[in-house]
């Protein structure tokens, strides 16, 4: 997943969170391909020595009175993570950091002497008045041994939020619903009928929108991939097809764009038991189901102005006719359909190979590449799409 080649970012790290916080953060950041320049403060700098950085980053480290003696210029977003107050204190009155242009998060951590609402309070105030981003610290701590713990944000937080510092926000201002992962359709306190969905797809979708700027509501079923933490996503968790529908149908018309992506039960059952359902002596038992609601159909055929529809199709044979017929049937924009037998094309895999169909008849093969690529691809032609409109 390389998204920030020709990139820069500082990353200044503060304390004893360096220890459990900076190596898993400079190793994403570099990942994307960012080039990454770490800085110590000089309490960091008591606890690693300047190659753990060079070693992480592939650059040689600057230390951070270095910051304030040549100033702080030239790069594309600043990270100054896990940062105590002190360290926040003496940035906002340098002179350095006065002329900053590029984005400057900041996620302070705090031990629990320190951690309470009015110390979090007044560094929001600090850091806002600069016009630079908090970064919260979640619920989770590190353990710093004799110091006690450190709440600070997460690293996977922390890259989020610079990865969205950095983006090309050339969807900045539109607000995009996604659905996304398997639906559970329940028959007793027990058992219930699902599919293969882990929601891999749409959770890529909802990052990468969220990276190019775009505030996204993601509803979705119990799945097992991990949801972004990203401010810009709002996740709205669901069950049960019904319960998506409803969702769906309440949420969508704030939204300019609607991405249908959820592998959404076609049946459901007729009846469900309060008690689990006894094995009985029979070698067979028969559930009757009763068909779901249709979302795609639903919102591709709204009353007034609807958003531009994406929808996609999970195919085992005949993709293009099936899909073809689906992008009429539904009314949708485009359509996304893949065939779920072939290799790396399915469900519970990080790639994927889609075929768009768009409205007025044009097909775009897309290459089997990541599930990341699949969704800047089909954002891109979002965009392209809507400004025919």
């Amino acid at each position: 997943m390389v998204r920030g080649i020709g990139l820069k970012v500082l990353l200044v790290a503060d304390g004893a969170g360096v220890l459990c916080h900076t190596a898993p953060l400079v190793t994403s950041l570099v990942r994307t391909g960012l080039s990454v320049r770490l800085s110590l403060t000089a309490s960091a700098q008591i606890l690693v020595g300047p190659y753990y950085g060079s070693m992480l980053s592939g650059h040689p480290v600057l230390s951070f009175e270095e910051l304030d003696e040549n100033g702080v210029s030239g790069y594309d977003a600043i990270l100054v993570v896990p940062a105590s107050d002190k360290t926040i204190k003496e940035m906002c009155e340098s002179p350095a950091w006065n002329g900053v242009r590029c984005p400057v998060l900041v996620g302070p951590g705090l031990l629990p002497k320190d951690d309470n609402a009015d110390a979090w309070d007044e560094l929001d105030a600090t850091i806002s008045a600069r016009g630079w981003k908090l970064i919260p610290a979640g619920i989770e701590t590190c353990t710093m041994g004799a110091l006690g713990e450190l709440r600070v944000a997460s690293a996977e937080r922390c890259f989020e939020e610079t990865m969205v510092a950095i983006g090309k926000n050339d969807l900045k201002g539109k607000r995009i619903l996604i659905t996304t992962g398997p639906t559970a359709e329940d028959a007793d306190p027990v058992r219930f009928v699902t599919n293969r969905s882990t929601g891999r797809m749409g959770v890529a979708l909802a990052r990468m929108a969220a990276w190019r700027g775009a505030f996204v509501t993601l509803v979705h079923g119990p799945m097992s991939w991990p949801i972004p933490q990203i401010n810009a996503i709002r996740p709205v968790p669901v069950r049960s097809a019904n319960d998506m529908y409803k969702a769906t149908m309440e949420l969508v018309q704030d939204h300019q764009v609607a991405i249908l992506c959820a592998a959404v039960a076609d049946y459901t059952p007729v009846e469900y038991s309060d008690i689990k359902i006894k094995k009985g002596h029979d070698a067979t038992f028969a559930l009757l189901l009763k068909r779901t609601p249709d979302i795609l159909d639903a919102v591709g055929h709204m009353p007034g102005k609807r958003p531009f529809l994406v929808g996609f199709a999970a195919e085992s044979d005949h993709v293009h006719a099936n899909a073809q017929a689906k992008l009429q049937a539904k009314n949708c924009d485009m359509l996304c359909a893949n065939d779920v037998t072939k290799p790396g094309s399915g469900f519970a895999v990080g790639t994927n190979q889609v075929t768009v169909f768009l409205r007025g008849g044009e097909v775009r093969e897309l290459p089997q590449m990541s599930k990341e690529d699949v969704a800047e691809k089909i954002l891109d032609m979002v965009i392209e799409r809507m400004s025919l409109i």
